[in-house]
């Protein structure tokens, strides 16, 4: 069965049965602060996917790409590198030698504006926001397809606290404790997170005859709230995630089997540390200032056999560090029903870049010379939500940012520098059907900065800012005494100078402006309470993103689709949870084609998962048997890397049991 008739029989469906739905309960409603105050989610006129706590225990989300398959056009695609996980929405992905994503991720406002360390885990998280097309405006650079918003729960005079654990096949072991109380009501809070997370690995070395991508992640956060006044409200949040794996997740692509013959011992330890001081003070009801200090580096430590050979053509050595520190002060205010927010931010990031490649033609590395770039950006914004009507509301906004980048060679005469400015726009329109639905149309412009090439050849060494203008058109709805939430929106991106990767004689690759392209799609979500304990779900996203004008000495690649840009992807569902405890969950969920190269010569075949949980909740504990990949689907990304010569092997059937104990 093929996504669009998954979807056209999931809506059918779910709007004749809905016709019979009990009247006694309804669908909760969701506050979001995805325009950086706080709204019900459904009257946002933007195309967002939320997920709050429930939710997240629900689909047994443990990390942030896991997140993905249930938000329409969202892919993170798993590299097989623990620690680099690049984004793609709405057809544009990330290009991980530019340092910068077109999605943009914030945890508690700690901004991730590249791939590394995207795909943390997550603890003791109130909700996450996931804002699909271009967030220049109050977000900025790297936004220019959406953004990932994670809002982790703050402590207050609630003691509250959970163990968990996760035993599963194939090694499966994850524990957590979260904690969180007051140190002195109504002044002083904590909270304190921890959670260890391990795999065995599912390929083998056949000349150690072991496995050797196993994975281990320990991963820990704490919050002390202060909040002396009722004005005043401070939080420090400082969290700290390790990691111990194995090698890599690749074999070769002629490999018939999930072997290697390596002969160097592989490991990747990647570690991302951050701290936020976050202060909210109220002037009065009608006015605040915000602060929002941040700090984050992520060190990625790998040892790579990537020819995967019991001879030695490529090692790959890497310790690099990317450092940054950030600063976000907006002011809020309403007046005559309008609502304004303005604001400043600036950054200052630094990256050590020390990666050794030993070759046949360098065995000792000698050309492989540490890189460090420095970034300064200044983003000044403002924006105005205005009702024009009883029935329209204007919301619009302008950023202004400004972008230096000094990048240096060591043991070279390669020093680079320069600048881009961007103003990014926004108008949208929102009209009111009436309480419970909404309509809006939105125009904006997504900007994603440029960068450097310091191996490219003459002329290639600079490549400037991605550009696009995004045209959607969206709809958000309640029916039947809230039982029945339908949200959708078609939307149309005209992009310029598209960041793309070249590959020169030698094998360096490098990121040059080379392409026009259009972005075109289509996304649904829909759940319906079928009855007080029955639950509906459904969603997908539907995308064509094609080169319009692109070519180079090595071909045209006009009407191309673009790289990590899935035709669709959907997930489909049902859930069930009665007063008395019971609980069963399946869901169906599924990716559509994916080329890996601009010449669309290796691509990834649709594959569809399913995925199932059953249990016993109290209000004390809960226990779980589940299964993800139930029917073990072999869905490897096969010539996904190195130029088509490796394939990214995939985790097949897991199934345990899962228990939380609340205190």
């Amino acid at each position: 069965m093929n996504f669009k008739t998954t979807l056209s029989l999931s809506i059918a469906t779910s709007l004749c049965i809905s016709q019979a739905i009990a009247q006694t309960t309804n669908l909760e409603s969701i506050t979001v602060t995805a325009q950086k105050s706080k709204e019900d989610v459904q009257n946002v006129p933007i195309s967002m996917s939320v997920f709050d706590d429930l939710d997240l225990e629900d689909k047994s989300i443990e990390s942030l790409d896991d997140i993905a398959k249930y938000t329409p056009n969202l892919m993170l695609f798993n590299t097989g590198q623990q620690g680099l996980t690049p984004p793609s929405m709405r057809g544009l992905s990330a290009n991980v030698l530019s340092f910068s994503t077109p999605v943009s991720l914030y945890v508690d406002g700690v901004p991730t504006m590249n791939s590394f360390g995207y795909a943390d885990a997550l603890e003791d998280v109130e909700r996450i926001e996931v804002l699909r097309g271009p967030q220049g405006t109050l977000y900025g650079k790297n936004s220019e397809a959406g953004v990932i918003n994670v809002i982790t729960k703050k402590p207050n005079n609630e003691a509250r606290g959970k163990l968990y654990t996760t035993i599963g096949s194939d090694g499966k072991r994850l524990y957590g404790i979260n904690v969180s109380g007051p140190i002195a009501e109504d002044i002083l809070y904590l909270a304190i997170a921890y959670q260890h997370n391990e795999k065995d690995g599912n390929i083998k070395n056949t000349l150690t005859n072991e496995y050797v991508n196993f994975k281990e992640n320990n991963a820990g956060k704490i919050t002390l709230r202060y909040t002396p006044t009722e004005n005043l409200d401070i939080s420090l949040i400082a969290s700290k995630s390790k990691n111990n794996n194995g090698a890599h997740d690749w074999i070769k692509a002629t490999s018939t089997s999930s072997k290697v013959s390596s002969n160097l011992p592989s490991s990747s330890e990647p570690s991302t540390t951050s701290i936020a001081l976050n202060v909210d003070y109220h002037l009065n009801d009608d006015e605040k200032i915000t602060s929002i200090t941040t700090w984050r580096e992520h060190k990625d430590n790998v040892v790579l056999d990537a020819d995967l050979l019991p001879t030695t053509i490529q090692h790959t050595f890497k310790d690099n560090v990317y450092s940054t520190l950030s600063q976000e002060l907006r002011y809020e205010t309403t007046f005559s029903d309008t609502k304004l927010i303005s604001g400043l931010y600036l950054d200052k990031e630094k990256d050590d870049l020390h990666t050794k490649i030993i070759t046949l033609a360098d065995p000792t590395g000698a050309n492989s010379k540490p890189q460090d770039l420095t970034q300064k950006s200044l983003g000044l914004f403002t924006n105005v939500i205005h009702p024009l009507s009883e029935k329209w509301t204007l919301n619009t906004g302008i950023r202004y940012d400004v972008e230096k980048k000094n990048m240096d060679v060591d043991a070279s005469n390669i020093h680079l520098d320069d600048q881009w400015h961007s103003i990014s726009p926004k108008l949208s329109l929102q009209y009111t059907i009436n309480a419970k639905n909404i309509s809006y149309a939105t125009v904006a412009k997504g900007y994603r900065s440029g960068g450097f090439n310091p191996f490219a050849p003459t002329g290639k060494q600079i490549y400037d800012e991605e550009n696009l203008i995004s045209y959607e058109l969206g709809y958000k709805g309640m029916f039947l005494n809230d039982t029945l939430k339908l949200n959708a929106d078609i939307y149309l991106m005209k992009i310029n100078d598209m960041q793309v990767e070249e590959m020169r004689t030698g094998g360096v690759v490098y990121i040059v402006n080379a392409a026009k392209a259009t972005s075109k799609g289509l996304e649904v979500e829909l759940e319906a309470l079928l009855n007080p304990t029955v639950t509906f779900f459904a969603s997908g996203g539907l995308n064509d993103t094609s080169y319009d004008n692109f070519s180079d000495t090595a071909g045209n690649y006009d009407a191309n689709k673009a790289t990590f840009a899935p035709k669709y992807n959907f997930n489909v569902g049902i859930q069930y949870r009665n007063a008395s405890g019971y609980y069963a969950r399946c869901d169906v969920n599924g990716y559509g084609k994916t080329y890996f190269d601009k010449a669309n010569r290796y691509s990834q075949d649709a594959y569809t998962l399913v995925d199932t949980k059953i249990g016993y909740e109290t209000k004390a504990y809960d226990v779980y048997l589940y299964a993800h990949n139930l029917f073990d689907k072999e869905y490897n990304a096969r010539n996904a890397y190195m130029n088509g010569t490796t394939t990214i092997v995939r985790e097949g059937r897991e199934i345990g049991v899962k228990f939380a104990y609340r205190f």
